[in-house]
This record gives structure tokens, C-alpha cells and sequence, in this order.
């Protein structure tokens, strides 16, 4: 848990001050000069108001554009963003904040719109903020315009929507591809998000090869050593805690999620494990001149299911370093629960055993926290420390588990 912390420690900074992420791009300037260099690629979980940009890697001080200075950049391989002028729907379409009755509010701003797809005749854009996500079209050669959508309350409370842009796109139907009624019928069942955007779009384009995007998800399957402490108390009323250390063996699977999976900043991870704790403890105790051995002990299988989120203190294509927690869910099955008392006395047999003298809970949760390394987006090695978690509701008697475990998992996918 020391050894967490303190990485814990050393790492804060890094989180604090978000450390940067250059990648080779281009700035072109509303004069018409391309500036070649180095664009600092951000998450931007929201469109970026400004983007920060060096000649070379190492210069200490970076320039910094925004759309009203500039006309596109472009970060290498990965993603194009161009500058908008125009007006802009304010209305929020995100329940539970959506207005009652329709909202047409509008203004006019200069924003950054990112590329989503392009082809022959259309080239699809995304712009989000703090007020809703947005969807911009353009025809070659001629300026994006937003697909309108609104989403709102009616007079009955219902929460109605009006889809404006299943007509825009229905009117770029007939003109690029007209009697394509199959397509014109899906247009009816499409909901405003990008991928049945981009679907639409690159069959109004014929794009028979669309470019395969880096998928936002990847699978992932390991194994583990855990060394599992197991502390009971309260046993058959002695009150001298103590502690037992089962080393097994983990194995685990399981998925990532990112929300920009050229950056990978971010790691929602949703983990399945299987491990497993053997303790047993003895208590020596004299009965009426006997002398007693006192044995209790239990076997415990857990397949857990960990929603967690890791983040990359250190985020390079060849090497991260991150750290993250989340909640594990414990569903726990027992065999071997029994407490036994056996003489000492070789020469006296005898013993008396109690069957499941505890209950012990099958269902069960605690809070792990994790950190570790990724090489080359294909291994990762990792730490994890969890803190002592109970599985019994007694009064006095308690069994609770402390586990910190090695790990080793392969990522499928990039």
C-alpha cells in the first residue's frame, strides 16, 4: 500500500500539469501559409477552443492558434479540424436538460469543427461543447452547415424531438443519388449520432472502402499473482485476531473504452477475474487438563466484475505509465468451512468438527487501485493494492481479505 501511495505521490504532478502530446501536423493560416511542425493532441472530450503548435519538438514555447486566426490544422495520420464562422444552434438536447417547448435560440460564433468523413460530393464535421453536440455538412468546395436537430419538452411533459436533418440529408439524397429508395427509406429509422451520420454520408459519397477508423474499445486477457491476506477475529469467541496469507494464482479478461482512441488518455476498463484464498488458523487451548489443537479454516472462489478508470500519467505510443481505481463486485462461493478441535495427545484420539460455524457472504465488495505500465500498446504490467474488505455481518466474528497482486495482460487490437 506504501509503494502505491507513494507513486501515487511522484505521479500527481504529471496529472496536475496535463503533460503534452505532440504529433507531427500542420497549421494553415488564414493568409494561406502552411506552418509544418508539431500539434499538441489533447482528449478534448469537448471541441478545442485553441490549439497549441511548434516548429520544432523540443522548442520550449509553443504558439498557440485559434479559429479566428487560422483556416485548418491537421494532426498527421489521425485527425483534421477546420474553422467555422457562422451561426450555431444554442438549444441543449442532453436529458434531463432539455427545454420546455421548442428552442430555436441561435447566435453566431467562430468555432473549430472537426472532420468526421469526406468524399465525392460530402464531408461530414462534429463540433460539441458544454451546451450540445453538433453535426456540420458541406458539398465540395462550399461551406459546412449545421444539421439541425432539437429535442424538448411538449405541453403533456412528453419529451418530443424534431429531426430537421433527416430532411437536409433526404435533399442531398435526390440530388447525388436520386431513386435510391432504400436509402431514402432508412433515412426515417437514422438518429442524430455519428455513426449513422457517417453511415449516410459515405453512401451519398459511394465511399465502397470507407477508412476504417481506430476502434474505441479493445479486448484484453491476463493473469496475475495475488498474495491475499485473510484476517478473522472473534473465532469461536478468542479474540486474538489473526492473519493468514494465501499466494494463488489470478487470471482475468476483460474491456477497454476510450473516448478518442488516437489519444488513449482516458481508459474506461470494465475487468473479469477469477481468483481464490485458502486460509486455515490454529488456536492451542487447554479443556479440563487437555490439551486441544483448534482449527478453523475455509476455502474462498471469487469471480469479480471491476468497472475502473485508468488514466495515462505518461502517454507515449511506445510506452505509458498510469494509475486509476474502481469498485470491484465480488460474487464469492465457500467449500471446507468447518472448525475443528483435536486433541494434542497422540496417544487420545479424538476430534469434533463443526460444519459451516460462519456464514460467510457470497456477495461482497471493495475498491481497488491500480498502477502500472503499458509497452507498445500490446503488454501491460501492473500493480494492484485493495484494502481489507469484510464478508460477514457478525457482530463480533469477522473474515475480511487484503490483496496485492502482480499482473501481466496482453491488449488486443491498437
Amino acid at each position: 500500500m506504501k509503494l502505491l501511495y507513494i507513486f501515487l505521490i511522484i505521479a500527481s504532478p504529471s496529472v496536475v500539469f496535463a503533460q503534452s502530446n505532440y504529433h507531427e501536423g500542420y497549421i494553415l493560416k488564414n493568409n494561406g501559409d502552411t506552418l509544418k511542425g508539431y500539434i499538441n493532441y489533447r482528449e478534448w472530450p469537448q471541441s478545442p477552443r485553441s490549439v497549441d503548435f511548434k516548429i520544432n519538438k523540443d522548442n520550449k514555447e509553443a504558439l498557440q492558434f485559434k479559429p479566428q486566426t487560422i483556416k485548418e490544422f491537421q494532426i498527421t495520420g489521425l485527425d483534421t479540424y477546420i474553422a467555422y464562422t457562422g451561426i450555431i444552434s444554442m438549444d441543449r438536447t442532453n436529458f434531463p436538460d432539455v427545454p420546455d417547448g421548442l428552442d430555436t435560440a441561435k447566435k453566431t460564433d467562430t468555432i473549430f469543427l472537426k472532420q468526421v468523413v469526406t468524399g465525392r460530393f460530402l464531408t461530414l464535421f462534429h463540433h460539441n461543447d458544454e451546451i450540445k453536440t453538433r453535426f456540420f455538412i458541406a458539398e465540395t468546395n462550399d461551406r459546412p452547415v449545421e444539421l439541425i436537430y432539437h429535442e424538448y419538452t411538449n405541453d403533456q411533459k412528453q419529451v418530443v424531438n424534431s429531426p430537421t436533418y433527416r430532411g437536409q440529408l433526404l435533399l442531398y439524397i435526390n440530388k447525388y443519388i436520386p431513386g435510391n429508395n432504400k436509402l431514402i427509406s432508412g433515412i426515417k429509422l437514422m438518429e442524430y449520432r455519428q455513426s449513422d451520420l457517417e453511415s449516410i454520408v459515405d453512401k451519398i459519397n459511394n465511399n465502397g472502402n470507407p477508412v476504417k477508423k481506430k476502434s474505441v474499445s479493445r479486448f484484453f486477457a491476463g493473469i496475475g499473482l495475488n498474495n491475499t491476506v485473510t484476517e478473522v477475529n472473534s473465532v469461536m469467541y478468542s479474540r486474538i485476531p489473526q492473519n493468514y496469507t494465501t499466494i494463488s494464482p489470478k487470471i482475468n479478461a476483460g474491456v477497454d473504452m476510450f473516448d478518442n482512441p488516437n489519444v488513449q488518455r482516458f481508459v474506461f476498463r470494465v475487468e473479469f477475474s477469477f481468483s481464490y484464498v485458502t486460509p486455515q488458523y490454529k488456536y492451542p487451548l487447554v479443556a479440563m487438563g487437555i490439551n486441544t489443537n483448534q482449527i478453523y479454516e475455509f476455502n474462498q472462489y471469487t469471480a469479480s466484475i471491476t468497472p475502473q478508470i485508468l488514466f495515462n500519467v505518461y502517454n507515449k505510443d511506445s510506452f505509458k505509465v498510469f494509475i486509476g481505481g474502481g469498485c470491484a463486485f465480488n460474487l464469492s462461493a465457500y467449500s471446507n468451512n468447518k472448525f475443528t478441535i483435536i486433541n494434542a495427545d497422540p496417544n487420545i484420539v479424538n476430534a469434533y468438527t463443526v460444519q459451516k460455524p460462519y456464514t460467510l457472504e457470497s456477495y461482497w465488495s471493495n475498491f481497488p487501485l491500480e498502477a502500472g505500465v503499458t509497452l507498445n500498446k500490446k503488454i501491460e504490467l501492473c500493480f494492484t493494492y485493495t484494502g481489507y474488505a469484510a464478508y460477514t455481518k457478525y457482530t463480533g466474528f469477522y473474515a475480511s481479505n487484503q490483496t496485492t497482486s502482480l499482473g501481466l495482460k496482453y491488449l488486443f487490437g491498437k
